[in-house]
């Protein structure tokens, strides 16, 4: 055979060498035949042809050796579609199988597969299909292969429809799908996106026992992995080893990916400690899924170890784990480590990208170091990295933060110089660092030109803006330009709407967050379920209970999740309205549709009923009647909230004890407090003022000092707002409105006996990691009161005086006149102090409702007093009694010393308009 297409150019020689061959007894058969035939009709020799065919034609007990015709012609027929599949189109190749199967001439089943797969090979399914529909016109029978073929082509251009209707069109008309067809044919719906399908398919043919290839599992593995649908996957794997099949490397690094996007660590975790039981190693790409498993939660140091772990263990490390392990780092601070590892990463020959510069930089900027950030974006450019937008993204943040408005435009300027457009995000993070920075003029400027410039995605410009405009404290500019926006068609992004219904509630401005609301809605965006309930507490705050109540219904309409706190938003609205029956409607609706009601909404309930009743009938009924009143919707309460599973807080003691105190039931109120007590809650400052100031509204003024002295003394309790309450009820000394002034407030000239507990303080401080340093800026404590307790004298509460404390306090009050009187007695010259918030001022207060003064030595108190004398007591014989100081006209209203260094005592007369001495 070989030796005729040799000869192919030479029939003479062709056809001598054919009959030598047959003469020496060489059988030629019907492959030999149809290419001499082949050769002569090439070459137009119809004499040879003649004695060809006539020694074919002739009978064979005549003495001819030739084969039988109509085999010959079946190998002629193939032979002829096979030629044509290499000197012409596929078009006229299926013109020409068309034209011999109208002659009769039926080709073989291989060729019909030939034709098919040379059809495909164009790249054109339009052609596949037309080939088919030609031999499934003649009632050819296809193979499993033509299936392939013709599926195959297909899938290539993702018609996975049409893939699928000519593979059950071609079951039914009886061919049988090998192990290969199988395969194929589910990879081909992986990779077309037909998961579904593909799944089902797979269990339906393992139901029916037949097998798959391995790369048919690991395919559907990887696309239920990438449509997150992880226990299918699982359950897949375990499948695919009852099936006989071993777990491979394919199927555990879907599973490790996707779990570490969803950030599963244990699930990760497992699957690799699995991975690496079945004796399979990590590669690159698993470590990497690891790693940014990690770095996903925040596991910084975890990942910085496990990369180290990696090296040391002689793993090939790819540009990607250097950049997670960058990453990590930089988000640590340590930027000295990022930059060993870029230094590595030449030093191993890997080149980085623009990828590794870009998180160097970044890490610099997060940092604060602008310096070296810009350093590195030079290096980059030195070393042939051409920046993308992200990195200059980066870059202009970094400017912006640190209020470098100069740089920030020669930045916009070299991007305009190396061909790169600034986009919407990069001048919308340039006006946010501007306005984070305090500079919202050159925000406003910037903002102004790239406006009237034009950009395309301007919505991004102008979300910025508006934050920008919020965060500087500007709401009404924001609000103003988010309608001018609204009314040219554009609109902001969900979270600065968010941000500025936030605001405008915040600010009291419900109808404005009305508008944002509605506008958003307009343009197909559903506020969420925090942005509903302020705008609903908006309205409440300012007792329109229609419109929050339209605003409540609008969000179930909508299909957001109602919670508890909407609720008790819209029940404690009503309550301030004196709407009762409204709020339980609302209490009794929230229960119905399954939602467990909080300690607040009790709280709340409770509340409102008291105050309702003290409004409308509360004078002129008996205390007996209030008392029943009271106790009975206590019980009732207390026996809803025991159903729920609901304990009583302090706020909810708090209530309870000021409506007993208010109804007289002063037994009751104090049983409520010592069970607050009992269940080992700490009393704050509001449940002492209610029980105190009923004892003192009935007159009762040693229980209320009872109660008053176990607060002062009670080293628990939590604030002393209620001694600031007493103090400022009384009137009698100055206290400061916040308490964490306390030691500016008795700092003197002296020094402080807490600088060890201030040095201790600092170092703590100063020990703090950058990240707990912004947290605490970030949340500040709001007002509240915090107590700077020395650290030794942690016991020591307002209204005690430590030794340390009394040498070192000073304080002078001032008054509108002044008379001086000289004291001659004493032996020592000594000089007093005067303070105020100790206990032996709050004597002097309550006893005799005038001021004290405490020496600079803490050993004497001098006191005025309202029956116009002064007193002076020995502090360590507080029992033994005050001595009386004479020399003046019984005017003493408050006292001091004159001075530090003088015998001189000063008594204060506040109805003198002018000061003698």
């Amino acid at each position: 055979m070989e030796t005729l297409q040799r000869l192919e150019r030479k029939p003479a020689i062709a056809f001598a060498y054919f009959k030598d061959t047959e003469s020496i007894g060489f059988r030629h058969d019907p492959a030999t035949y149809a290419e001499i035939i082949r050769v002569l009709s090439h070459k137009g020799q119809g004499r040879m042809l003649f004695s060809l065919f006539s020694e074919i034609l002739s009978p064979a007990d005549g003495g001819g050796g030739g084969p039988e015709i109509v085999p010959l012609m079946d190998q002629l027929r193939n032979c002829l579609i096979t030629t044509c599949t290499t000197c012409c189109s596929a078009q006229d190749t299926i013109g020409l199988f068309g034209d011999l199967c109208r002659l009769g001439i039926v080709p073989a089943v291989w060729t019909c597969n030939i034709l098919l797969k040379f059809a495909a090979e164009g790249g054109d399914s339009e052609v596949v299909v037309s080939a088919y529909d030609q031999i499934k016109e003649f009632g050819l029978t296809l193979d499993a292969h033509a299936l392939v073929l013709i599926t195959r082509s297909l899938f290539r251009e993702k018609k996975a429809d049409k893939a699928f209707q000519m593979w059950v069109e071609m079951i039914e008309m009886g061919v049988k799908p090998d192990v290969i067809a199988y395969s194929s044919f589910i990879t081909g719906l992986c990779d077309c996106g037909k998961v579904d399908l593909a799944y089902a398919i797979l269990q339906e043919i393992n139901r029916e026992g037949i097998q798959v290839e391995d790369m048919a599992y690991n395919m559907v593995m990887d696309g239920l992995c990438k449509e997150m649908r992880l226990q299918e996957a699982e359950m897949l794997l375990e499948n695919k080893t009852r099936q006989g099949f071993t777990p491979d490397t394919y199927g555990y690094s879907y599973l490790i990916r996707s779990y570490g996007k969803a950030g599963n660590l244990l699930k990760v975790l497992d699957h690799y400690q699995a991975m690496v039981s079945h004796g399979f190693e990590t590669n690159c790409h698993i470590a990497s899924y690891l790693l940014q498993c990690f770095m996903k939660l925040g596991m910084t140091s975890q990942v910085t170890e496990h990369f180290q772990k990696l090296r040391d263990s002689g793993l090939h490390l790819d540009g990607v784990l250097y950049n997670i392990a960058m990453d990590a780092y930089c988000k640590d601070g340590n930027m000295d480590e990022a930059v060993k590892l870029l230094r590595e990463m030449k030093a191993e020959g890997l080149t980085p990208d623009r990828f590794h510069y870009t998180c160097v930089i970044k890490g610099y900027c997060l940092k604060g170091d602008v310096p070296n950030a810009r350093q590195a974006f030079e290096v980059m450019l030195k070393a042939n990295v051409k920046p993308d937008v992200v990195t200059y993204n980066i870059l202009a943040s970094g400017f912006c933060k640190n209020g470098l408005v100069t740089e920030v435009f020669d930045l916009l300027d070299h991007m305009a110089d190396r061909g790169l457009e600034p986009n919407s995000l990069t001048y919308g993070i340039i006006i946010d660092g501007f306005c984070r920075s305090g500079n919202l003029s050159e925000a406003e400027v910037l903002f102004n030109i790239v406006e009237e410039k034009g950009i395309e995605r301007i919505e991004v410009l102008y979300s910025s803006m508006v934050c920008g405009y919020l965060h500087s404290g500007w709401t009404d500019h924001a609000y103003m330009l988010f309608l001018r926006v609204a009314k040219q068609g554009k609109f902001v992004d969900r979270f600065a709407c968010s941000k500025l219904m936030n605001d405008l509630c915040r600010d009291g401005n419900a109808q404005g967050a009305s508008t944002v609301c509605s506008m958003m809605l307009e343009n197909n965006v559903i506020p969420d379920v925090i942005s509903y309930t302020k705008l609903i507490s908006a309205y409440c705050q300012t007792g329109d209970m229609h419109n929050a109540l339209l605003w409540f219904h609008d969000m179930v309409q909508r299909g957001l999740s109602v919670d508890v706190i909407v609720y008790t938003v819209l029940m404690n609205g009503y309550c301030k309205v004196g709407q009762m029956e409204e709020a339980c409607k609302l209490f009794d609706q929230m229960t119905s549709l399954g939602i467990k009601p909080d300690v607040i909404a009790y709280t709340m309930l409770l509340d409102g009923h008291l105050k309702e009743y003290l409004q409308r009938c509360w004078q002129g009924v008996s205390k007996e009647r209030r008392i029943y009143v009271l106790r009975t919707k206590q019980n009732r309460l207390l026996s809803s909230m025991k159903k729920m599973e609901i304990e009583p807080d302090v706020p909810f003691y708090t209530v309870l004890i000021d409506g007993y105190c208010k109804a007289g039931d002063f037994e009751k109120a104090r049983g409520e407090f010592d069970e607050v007590l009992q269940k080992g809650l700490t009393p704050d400052q509001h449940v002492y003022t209610a029980l105190i100031c009923g004892y003192c509204s009935q007159g009762e003024i040693e229980k209320a000092q009872d109660l008053f002295e176990e607060m002062v003394w009670d080293a628990t309790a939590s604030e002393p707002k209620l001694l600031v309450y007493l103090k400022s009820y009384r009137n009698t000394v100055p206290v400061p409105r916040h308490w964490s002034q306390k030691r500016k407030f008795f700092a003197g000239m002296l020094q402080l006996p807490g600088s060890k507990v201030l040095v201790a303080y600092i170092k703590k401080e100063d020990s703090k990691k950058l990240k707990q340093k912004q947290r605490g800026h970030m949340q500040p404590k709001m007002g509240k009161m915090d107590i700077d307790y020395q650290a030794k004298l942690r016991k020591m509460k307002p209204g005690m005086l430590s030794r340390e404390l009394k040498r070192s306090s000073w304080y002078a009050r001032r008054c509108t006149a002044s008379m001086a009187y000289k004291h001659a007695g004493g032996g020592d010259t000594w000089d007093l102090l005067l303070v105020s918030g100790v206990i032996w001022c709050l004597y002097c207060c309550v006893m005799h409702g005038s001021q004290s003064a405490i020496s600079p030595d803490g050993t004497r108190i001098l006191g005025g007093s309202s029956d116009g004398n002064v007193y002076l007591w020995q502090v360590d014989q507080p029992e033994s009694g005050p001595i009386v100081l004479k020399g003046h006209e019984g005017e003493a209203t408050s006292v001091d010393w004159y001075d530090l260094s003088s015998r001189m005592v000063r008594v204060w007369n506040t109805k003198k308009l002018t000061a003698s001495t």
